[in-house]
Order: structure tokens, then C-alpha cells, then sequence
């Protein structure tokens, strides 16, 4: 029985009891070859981006912890993310006066088989802390995870708090920006299928996707509140059961029909459906298209989508890929790490997911800071949506060589949840798992927020001091995107410290002080 066979309580109770880790905590776990390791201090407290593997040595300097007192400093209106590492099962809490605290346990998943190079391949197999569930009481998780919620209202200043874990206790002192952050418009678009909300239950069963469900409604706002829109890709007769939730999102995902005869129907009919709302839609009928066949099939139907008027304004034919002279001009819009640069483009590009030296790569075990990356590379070459495809991957629903739907399920014993046969990645496509109410979040879906948060730093940073706040982000990311040279090391830190530094640096610009 796989893991999801029965309830998503019980699947994710497997969880905890298949990873001992969380247990044994940091660098609990020693072989011969690596006895003489120093496995770093007992207790440090680290950022959301920090991806942990378990069997390494606990970093020895943090920003945030000195070995006696948590500092941190925040934007009113800011969420900051911290991981508290011990090692022993003591229950850890955290106080901060004038700001709200969420607690989190984590839950920590065996990487068996790394993900490869596809995905970045570059982290060892080991035990890698990820799923978050919301505590009800001190968690006792290693690590212990918690959310600083900073009120815009906030005062400006130095609010006092406690860490305490087990019977130690450790002064807090967060210093309270006088910068106000607007609330975190939605600048990431990450597919889902609606069906994994059935396929998830003890028996699999068939819904309406026209129809938001309540956990697909709960686990849609769990992503609005990380900046993401989780949305599949709409037919029209769905538009008017689904439109709410994409409320305030200028881009409307758009599947077209099969059958070229009724593409003109549908895009005028879209193009009606959302005259005059400030949306727009796009749709991207073909997938990476590499051979020539391929790239004729786009630009036929990018054809059809302009013949019945669509455009730049009022209806974009999308594809996956970097300009090429087959499309023609039937292209209204490139989404691809290959289509992005720094200088020379004409028109507004988007990319999608990631992998270094492109972008930061949200398997799980990516390097640092991961999905934190986004939101810097987005500022740097200006994207406006980041594509991930999938966000609620709980199936391998492509790869499973003839077996009926659903296919095969996540194993949190081994979370490869995509495996074409040459590559793989470790819950590739899941930012999020299943709840019975809706989904639960996990450090990477917290580490794309802290990214976009980022990036809301770096715009108001840039309105005080332009030149600085570019060089500052020039410094962290010399180059990505199409401008990487393949094969390359990432050119940024692959640690989530010197982004926490810099973030702290845009605190500063964006004060105009």
C-alpha cells in the first residue's frame, strides 16, 4: 500500500514515524567517517532558506543568534521566518511583543535517491527538514519552526521578546524598521490539478474540477498568503465558478480545446469574459517545444489565437521556450529560463521553476537558499510571473507507464515524486502536502515567500537609493536566467546568511536614510 493510500492524517503521521531524525536532531547521527566532525553548537537559530540536512554540522554563526540573544530586524507589514535547531526534544517557544507568532513542527523526509542533475544533483542522500504542520503547543520538532507576522501598525523601534527551549531562555530583540511593506501582491502562478484532492483520499474518487472543493479553496488562500496564485489552467465553462479565486491576479491561465475548429470560439470568448477587468489571459498549448513539428504546431495555433483577435492586450498565445524564427510572430509571450536577459530583450519575459546555475531549485534537497532566489533573480531581469508547474504533485501522474490514474504516489520512504526513467527530483512539483482541510505548507513554499518579500524590499529600497539597491543585487546575483553559462556553478551564495545580510542592507535603503 503506498503511502497515500489511506487518509492524508494517516499519510502524514508516516511521516513522522519513518524519519527517526527528527528525534536525533542535527548532526545526531555520526559514522566512523565522519566521527571527528564538529558538529557545530547545540542550539542556533537559522532563516526559512536555510535548506537542513540533518547529518550536517549545525552552522557555527547565524545573524540571528549569537549563542545568547536572538536578534532580528523587520519591515512593518514583514513576515520573518526563523528555524530553531537543538538537539535535544526539548519544547521550544517564542515570544516577540507587538507581533504575532505561528508556531510550526517539521517534519524531515529521507532523501534515498538524490535528485539529479536535472534538479541540481548536487546535495548528498540524508534527511532533509521540510513539511510544516501548525503547532498547538511548544513544538518539540528539530527543527522547531516559527513565523514572526510584524503588523503594518507596528511602532518603529525595539520590541522585546523570549526564545525559551526547554528550561533555557534567551532574551529576543526585534528592531521594527520605520518602512512599511504594501501587502505581497501575487507575482508567482503555480499550476495545480484539482484531481489530487480526490486521489488523495482512502478511496480515490473523481470530482468536479469546474468546482472549487473546501480544501482546494483552504489550500488556494494557504498559497495567496506565501504570494503564490494556485490555479489550474481554466476552460472556459470553468471561468465562472473559478474567477474569484483568481481575483487580483492580472493573468488568467487559459487551456484552449483540442480541436482547432473551436479555438477562435473560445478565444473570443475570453477575450469577452474578461474585457474590462484589468485580466488577461494566456495559454500555453504546447510544451517545450523542440523539434520543428513541434514549433509549426505552436505557430499554427498561435495563428488561429490572433485570426480571432487575440494579442498582446487581449489574449496571449504563451509558449514554454526561447524566441525562435519558426514561431513567426504567432508568440505574444516566452515563459523560459532560456528567454530571460538582463539586456537586449524587447518584450516582457516570464520563466519557470528552477535549477542552478539558472535559478535556485525548489526540490528538497536543493542547496540554500533554494526558492529565495526567485524573487532576487525576478527584480534583477524584471519578470513579472514566475511559472512553477507543479505545485501539487502528489502523483506521478506522467511517468506511470501504463498504470491507470492516478499513478504513482508521493512515499515520504522515498519522495521522488517525478521519475521519467533518466532524471528524478525529490518532491519535485510539491511545494505543499496533503491536510484532510486543505494543504500543508513547507520550508520551500516559506522560502519563495521570503523571496518575494525580498523583492518587495528591493522595490522600495530602489525608490530611495536606485544605484546602491542595484548593486547590492548585482552583488547577490551576478548573473542567472539565459545569461548563466550552462554547467556553471550558481554565481549566488549558496547559503541563505549573505541574503539575510542583505536583506537587512535594503532595510537600511529602503529607510532612506
Amino acid at each position: 500500500m503506498n503511502a497515500f493510500a489511506g487518509s492524508a492524517v494517516t499519510s502524514l503521521s508516516r511521516i513522522a514515524i519513518l524519519v527517526p531524525a527528527l528525534v536525533l536532531g542535527c548532526g545526531g547521527r555520526r559514522d566512523d567517517a565522519t566521527a571527528a566532525v564538529d558538529p557545530g553548537p547545540d542550539l542556533q537559530v537559522l532563516g526559512e532558506s536555510s535548506r537542513i540536512r540533518l547529518e550536517d554540522p549545525v552552522p557555527a554563526t547565524s545573524p540571528w543568534f549569537d549563542g545568547a540573544r536572538v536578534t532580528l530586524v523587520a519591515a512593518r507589514g514583514e513576515t520573518l521566518g526563523l528555524q530553531v535547531l537543538h538537539r535535544d526534544s526539548d519544547a521550544v517557544a517564542l515570544t516577540v511583543d507587538g507581533a504575532g507568532v505561528r508556531a510550526f513542527t517539521v517534519a524531515s523526509l529521507p532523501v534515498v535517491r538524490p535528485s539529479t542533475a536535472l534538479y541540481s544533483g548536487t546535495r548528498p542522500p540524508g534527511t532533509y527538514a521540510d513539511v510544516l504542520t501548525p503547532a498547538t503547543a511548544a513544538p518539540t520538532s528539530n527543527p522547531a519552526y516559527f513565523e514572526v507576522v510584524v503588523p503594518p501598525t507596528a511602532d518603529p523601534g525595539l520590541h522585546r521578546g523570549e526564545l525559551l527551549v526547554g528550561s533555557r531562555r534567551f532574551p529576543v530583540e526585534l528592531t521594527v524598521a520605520p518602512v512599511t511593506l504594501p501587502p505581497l501582491s501575487p507575482s508567482v502562478w503555480a499550476y495545480e490539478d484539482p484531481r489530487e484532492f480526490g486521489w488523495t483520499d482512502a478511496e480515490p474518487q473523481l470530482i468536479d474540477r469546474a468546482v472549487p472543493t473546501p480544501r482546494e479553496r483552504a489550500c488556494v488562500a494557504l498559497f495567496r498568503e506565501h504570494g503564490v496564485v494556485l490555479a489550474p489552467d481554466l476552460p472556459l465553462a470553468w471561468w465562472p465558478t473559478r474567477k474569484e479565486l483568481l481575483a487580483g491576479f492580472p493573468h488568467i491561465p487559459v487551456v484552449l480545446p483540442d480541436d482547432a475548429a473551436q479555438i477562435a470560439g473560445d478565444v473570443r470568448g475570453w477575450i469577452a469574459a474578461t474585457r474590462g477587468t484589468g485580466q488577461l489571459p494566456f495559454a500555453i498549448p504546447v510544451d517545450e517545444p523542440r523539434t520543428p513539428e513541434a514549433r509549426a504546431k505552436v505557430r499554427a495555433i498561435g495563428d488561429a489565437v490572433h485570426a480571432a483577435g487575440g494579442g498582446l492586450t487581449t489574449f496571449r498565445m504563451a509558449v514554454t521556450a526561447e524566441p525562435h524564427p519558426d514561431f513567426g510572430s504567432a508568440v505574444d509571450l516566452h515563459i523560459s529560463w532560456n528567454a530571460a536577459h538582463l539586456t537586449g530583450d524587447t518584450s516582457a519575459r516570464w520563466t519557470y521553476n528552477g535549477a542552478p546555475p539558472f535559478a535556485g531549485s525548489m526540490t528538497l534537497d536543493a542547496a540554500s537558499p533554494g526558492t529565495r532566489t526567485w524573487g532576487w533573480i525576478a527584480h534583477r531581469y524584471d519578470i513579472p510571473v514566475w511559472y512553477v508547474w507543479d505545485a501539487l504533485y502528489w502523483h506521478d501522474r506522467h511517468n506511470r507507464r501504463g498504470a491507470p490514474l492516478p499513478g504513482r504516489a508521493f512515499d515520504p520512504r522515498d519522495p521522488v515524486t517525478f521519475d521519467d526513467g533518466e532524471d528524478h527530483g525529490n518532491l519535485d512539483g510539491v511545494l505543499a502536502l496533503p491536510s484532510p482541510t486543505g494543504c500543508l505548507p513547507t520550508l520551500r513554499l516559506a522560502a519563495l515567500r521570503r523571496g518575494l518579500l525580498d523583492r518587495a524590499l528591493l522595490a522600495l529600497a530602489s525608490r530611495c537609493s536606485p544605484s546602491r539597491t542595484a548593486a547590492l543585487a548585482t552583488r547577490l546575483i551576478p548573473v542567472a536566467l539565459a545569461d548563466a553559462p550552462r554547467g556553471s556553478p550558481p554565481s549566488w551564495p549558496l547559503s541563505d546568511l549573505p541574503f539575510e545580510l542583505a536583506r537587512r542592507e535594503l532595510l537600511d535603503l529602503a529607510s532612506c536614510r
